[in-house]
């Protein structure tokens, strides 16, 4: 809300006197100029009515993997922050990641069949659900394959758990899923309605059409996955001991000092080091790269982390992103993530034809539609052309590095864009944006 707000301040010292209408007034901003104050929406109602559905598009519908049992809530939610830029930036990775753990998922349920297993169960061991412990002592995460010799109290060979045990760990069910679902139909359904019409659909409006679009495909990716889940399940090799008693507390790290702040200083402590070092500076030496260049290279490498996954090691928590393999055949899994970046893309060159305040603006937002739509299919053929070629691993991460450092550029500047032009294009709207869609006019009548 801040960051809508600020632009909304910008617009109104943005020098564009002689080339654009004036400025937003008080009285635009509460809905004034329209001339029928019954059947007329403010300023503030497309902003708010937006501002929510994206934010349902961009933090609600995100599935993250289960933390570290030792780390605590500030940590967990920069990551979920994080979560939520990369939804804004680069929607189409995030569907990909959500397309191979579905993928994954599928896999294991149909291996496990006989100990019950279902696409939950499969999506729970991915996202890190089994912990092996030693008594009270949480010592790795265990990836599915390492699951074998495993079982919840240690007198058995596999960890068997009911699927309305996982569940119960959810965050959300299929009730809430399908109410976020309908609210984000709802709309979509009222900017097609002013379509319909002759109502303006503002720039605002239609890119939230275009995440909610990525939305509805994302939830039906993770229909089935637990939603933030905190702690997976205690599982133990096989041997011959009493079942352990479950004790919480055992589970965290204590700090230096007890108690929230105690908790928010321990978080926050690596954060000096992030800021001065650059993103990730903790991978490697910081002698490496300067400092600007790891921060011009983060949204490239965080981008490749999300389509290909990390080599970082599992130990507490499975990485954010894992897992980094695809469990069907590349081709197929490479023609739905087009379809997908394609309807995005398509959503975003409907606004082609809108009026904007200025020249400058109108082409801008072509350009940028243009190549949102075009790069991502792109570089998936080209990604695809690369692993199915048969050069080595050097050569063909070689090509890989290059076609990113091409192609990704600029596709994030005109998602920057996309993302600007529309509050920027607030400050001067045609009245009929204002007007409400009539429900009555639909209804069949004589």
């Amino acid at each position: 809300m801040i960051f809508i707000l600020a632009i909304l301040a910008a617009t109104r010292a943005f020098p564009l006197d002689q080339i654009s209408p004036p400025l937003v007034t008080r009285d635009q901003f509460q809905g004034r100029s329209c001339d029928n104050p019954s059947g007329c929406r403010s300023l503030w109602d497309i902003i708010w009515s937006c501002s929510v559905t994206l934010l349902l598009c961009t933090w609600v519908s995100v599935h993250p993997n289960i933390p570290s049992p030792h780390e605590r809530w500030p940590r967990i939610a920069v990551r979920r922050v994080g979560l939520m830029f990369a939804s804004l930036f680069v929607p189409e990775a995030m569907i990909a990641w959500a397309l191979r753990q579905r993928l994954a998922a599928r896999e294991l349920a149909k291996k496990h069949e006989r100990e019950g297993w279902t696409l939950t169960h499969g999506f729970f061991a991915i996202m890190g659900g089994f912990m092996e412990y030693e008594g009270n002592k949480p010592i790795r995460v265990l990836l599915p394959e390492q699951l074998e010799s495993y079982s919840l109290s240690g007198n058995g060979n596999f960890p068997r758990i009911a699927k309305a045990e996982i569940e119960d760990k959810s965050k959300g069910d299929a009730i809430s899923k399908t109410l976020i679902i309908l609210q984000i139909g709802w709309f979509v359904t009222q900017c097609i309605a002013r379509k319909a019409q002759d109502l303006p659909v503002t720039e605002l409006e239609l890119i939230t059409v275009a995440f909610a679009t990525l939305n509805f495909v994302m939830y039906l990716l993770w229909w089935d996955k637990p939603l933030n889940v905190q702690r997976g399940v205690r599982v133990y090799k096989k041997r011959g001991f009493e079942q352990p008693i479950d004790d919480p507390d055992d589970e965290v790290e204590t700090s230096g000092t007890d108690g929230f702040w105690g908790a928010l200083q321990a978080d926050f402590s690596e954060l000096p080091a992030v800021i001065s070092l650059g993103p990730f500076a903790s991978r490697r030496s910081p002698d490496d790269d300067s400092w600007l260049t790891r921060v011009f290279m983060w949204p490239l490498l965080k981008s490749s982390l999300i389509l290909y996954g990390e080599d970082e090691e599992h130990e507490m928590r499975v990485h954010t992103f894992y897992p980094g393999y695809w469990a069907a055949d590349i081709d197929i899994s490479s023609l739905f993530i087009m379809a997908v970046a394609l309807a995005f893309g398509i959503v975003h060159c409907i606004g082609l034809t809108f009026t904007f305040p200025s020249n400058m603006e109108r082409s801008v937002w072509r350009s940028s539609s243009v190549i949102i739509t075009v790069v991502p299919i792109f570089f998936t053929m080209f990604s695809t052309w690369i692993f199915r070629s048969s050069w080595d691993l050097e050569t063909r991460t070689a090509f890989l590095t290059v076609g990113v450092g091409l192609m990704a550029p600029t596709y994030f500047i005109s998602r920057f864009s996309l993302l600007i032009l529309p509050f920027l294009a607030l400050r001067s709207l045609p009245p009929a944006a204002y007007h409400i869609v009539h429900w009555t006019s639909f209804i069949p009548h004589v």
